[in-house]
């Protein structure tokens, strides 16, 4: 599907579920969002700055079925989740943050510095379990505060029910944070619809946009009651005011910022913004399931890790 629109080093490419094809169109986008406007606009660069960015979200919202509003540029994953869990309004008796043995390494470093602030770190055995609602009963526990699963596990390919997740902490008062990293671009998601309370992914796999682009999707409701404790001037309400006496969070995501965001990166992440919304991540993903549909049929059922692989 579109593998002209991609440098690929053969006939075939295997490496998306850890660094997608670069587009060729990548190197442009670089240029005219990041290299172009340093060169030509002087101090007026970051008008031109500002709208890469604006541009790396707009197209990113439909892929992740959100508002570009919601969305806050990151460095990486372990960035996004750190803002998120420092951020959370203390509540009393909620001590616990809830994860699996299955999710990403990164993601459980992460949250293991939430125990300098007295939280625990609860792991659900991992497994084709985690398909299964009800395998995630006691995240929804009034001990905790944060539940944090992987849409997709990148070590077994199960899809973990998220909305329904994100559904059921919603109503027991926890917050909820999905890792989208090894879904986005190659499994629908629906934010906006699912309301979890925050996610993060990267632009690094099947969004094809290498790597320092990442992304933390915030409820709005949700924001609202945050205060990060890695902000900086791209936090602030008002980041040209410059007064040093005085900080307002900014609205929504954009208070997760911190300081200047990287340019760069977001203007060759763009690039393969246009290639996927062409088609549609549920176009992509039926497509998918098509080709995965053929091994199936060829190798025999004891070749497969799990019976619900839908990565």
């Amino acid at each position: 599907m579109d593998a002209d629109k991609f440098h690929l080093p053969g006939k075939h490419y295997f490496l998306s579920h850890s660094v997608g094809a670069q587009p060729r169109s990548w190197d442009a986008e670089v240029a005219a969002g990041y290299g172009a406007p340093w060169r030509t606009e002087g101090f007026n660069v970051w008008g031109p700055w500002f709208d890469t960015l604006d541009r790396f979200k707009a197209g990113l919202a439909p892929i992740i079925g959100a508002r570009p509003e919601d969305i806050c540029p990151q460095a990486n994953v372990s960035s996004g989740v750190s803002k998120v869990l420092f951020s959370l309004p203390e509540r009393k008796g909620r001590t616990k943050i809830v994860l699996t043995e299955d999710a990403f390494p990164t993601v459980g470093f992460a949250l293991a510095q939430a125990e300098r602030l007295g939280y625990e770190l609860d792991f659900i055995p991992g497994g084709e379990r985690l398909a299964d609602p009800d395998a995630w009963a006691r995240a929804f526990a009034d001990d905790v505060q944060l539940v944090v699963p992987m849409q997709v596990y990148s070590n077994s390919s199960v899809l973990a029910p998220v909305a329904e997740i994100a559904k059921r902490a919603r109503a027991a008062g926890v917050f909820s944070l999905i890792d989208a990293a090894q879904a986005a671009g190659a499994v629908p998601l629906k934010l906006d619809d699912w309301r979890p309370d925050f996610a993060v992914g990267t632009s690094l796999k099947y969004l094809c946009g290498g790597a320092g682009a990442a992304w933390l999707w915030a409820e709005p409701e949700t924001a609202k009651q945050c205060k990060p404790l890695d902000v900086g001037w791209f936090s602030h309400a008002d980041p040209f005011e410059f007064d040093i006496h005085h900080f307002d969070y900014a609205e929504g995501a954009a208070r997760f910022t911190g300081g200047t965001p990287s340019i760069a990166p977001f203007a060759g992440a763009a690039a393969a913004h246009e290639i996927i919304n062409a088609h549609g991540v549920e176009a992509i993903y039926a497509h998918n399931q098509r080709l995965l549909a053929r091994l199936f049929e060829a190798l025999p059922q004891s070749a497969f890790l799990s019976s619900t692989m839908q990565g």
